[in-house]
């Protein structure tokens, strides 16, 4: 008489186990990247000194002329934003877009007392390739 083996789990079912299982962590950990990379550009977009560059793009009369308003960030916003307590320096390049055309803000800030203030803050015209200084 022969004996039945019976196979364990493991042995009839590893070869379905194992790409999924190993697809599934491939997956999880691009979830994870992607909501890191998104949280951080939309704490960027939010960041009170995005919002104040805005603003004054929003309030300059050649600026509006030539995009349109209102004027909204558009895109990822790049460059790096630093505080410590009530201090920090902001260094941004801001795409935004207005219903007649697209610029970029590029701005430098400082923060002391917890108050933003922009020392440099150029927009880009991307149709003509002008340079409009905002703090003028």
């Amino acid at each position: 008489m022969s004996e039945v083996v019976q196979e364990s789990w493991w042995q009839r079912n590893w070869k379905w186990f194992v790409p999924v299982g190993c697809l599934g962590l491939v997956m999880l950990s691009l979830a994870g990247i992607a909501m890191l990379f998104f949280l951080v550009m939309g704490g960027m977009r939010n960041a009170e000194v995005t919002q104040l560059a805005i603003s004054i793009a929003n309030n300059h009369a050649e600026l509006v002329e030539a995009i349109g308003e209102p004027i909204e960030p558009r895109g990822f916003i790049s460059g790096s934003i630093q505080t410590s307590g009530p201090s920090g320096e902001a260094d941004l390049a801001i795409p935004i877009v207005g219903p007649r055309g697209q610029a970029t803000l590029y701005g430098e800030a400082t923060r002391r007392q917890r108050e933003w203030t922009y020392q440099v803050l150029v927009a880009e015209l991307e149709d003509d390739g002008r340079r409009l200084d905002l703090l003028r």
